[in-house]
């Protein structure tokens, strides 16, 4: 029963921090999250690039890491203009079940050895008209916060992750579904991890990114266009983690994505090649191990 309270006592703290801390983002001056979003993503994925692991981190009460991150990504998905943006990259994790990284805020409610499931929280992701010529008179997807869960299976030198999110607050109110698998590569240093990945998503996502509505058509000049739920891409991506340190690590991120289905064809689309590339240097700290009593 004392287990059960506990467990029920996270989850629901964990929720309200999570929404209450991504509302907060999500909220900030415009301009402030204008240049974070570019990197917001890129710096999450910097955070998986691989590096020396903690052989206990259950036993550590927490950890963070704290950097900065910069990179190149295409304008808007679809887009053949590529911007910069850099910023902090920060991660941290407490007992090894509330997570943060990038953008997103988590629990590992179930863990297990090599399996790991839970909830996530994410900032959505959002677009303005303003962002490239291409989108002009389609009006903003305004940003958001995405809700879901998420399962993760390692076994040396596999992993593989899927992950549900759903839009519930004032953004594209869509769903996502994100598979991937990945191996690492036989290397000390740098450590090298390549992953193939796969991106569903819902009606409302795909209309909200990708669709064109007749107003949209009368303001932009675009024809109409309905996009329908889907398979949206697959992608490539190679990360490399370069423990200088047992503290300090340089992280990089390659990423080679090609949009399909209704999202390829959509008139809003330049490229259907999109490619991605990120940076990042970090520095990593934390707690000693627990006694036994606080395990």
């Amino acid at each position: 029963m004392k287990k059960s309270y506990k467990w029920l006592s996270l989850v629901t703290l964990t929720t309200l921090f999570s929404i209450a801390l991504i509302s907060g983002v999500a909220s900030a001056a415009p301009d402030a999250t204008d240049e974070a979003e570019l990197w917001a993503d890129i710096s999450e994925e910097i955070n998986e690039a691989p590096g020396y692991e903690d052989e206990i981190p259950a036993d550590r009460k927490w950890a963070i890491s704290i950097g900065v991150a910069a990179g190149v990504s295409p304008d808007y998905e679809g887009s053949n203009d590529y911007g910069f943006g850099i910023g902090p990259n920060i991660s941290a994790s407490w007992q090894d079940t509330i997570f943060y990284k990038g953008k997103s805020l988590g629990a590992n409610l179930f863990r297990q050895e090599n399996l790991k499931a839970g909830l996530i929280v994410s900032r959505a992701t959002k677009r303005k008209e303003d962002d490239n010529d291409k989108l002009e008179g389609l009006g903003d997807v305004d940003s958001g916060i995405e809700v879901g869960g998420f399962v993760s299976y390692k076994i040396k030198p596999w992993r593989f992750k899927a992950e549900a999110r759903q839009e519930v607050d004032s953004g594209h109110e869509g769903a996502l579904v994100e598979l991937s698998a990945g191996t690492d590569l036989p290397f000390t240093k740098p450590l090298v991890y390549v992953e193939l990945a796969t991106t569903w998503a819902s009606d409302d996502y795909m209309e909200s990114f990708f669709g064109i509505d007749s107003q949209q058509s009368a303001n932009s000049g675009l024809k109409r266009y309905n996009a329908n739920a889907g398979i949206k891409d697959a992608n490539i991506s190679i990360s490399v983690g370069y423990p200088i340190t047992n503290r300090w690590k340089i992280g990089a991120i390659m990423e080679y994505k090609r949009l399909l289905g209704d999202a390829a064809d959509s008139p809003i689309v330049d490229d259907k090649n999109q490619f991605v590339a990120g940076i990042g240097l970090s520095y990593h700290m934390g707690s000693k191990h627990l006694p036994d009593d606080l395990k």
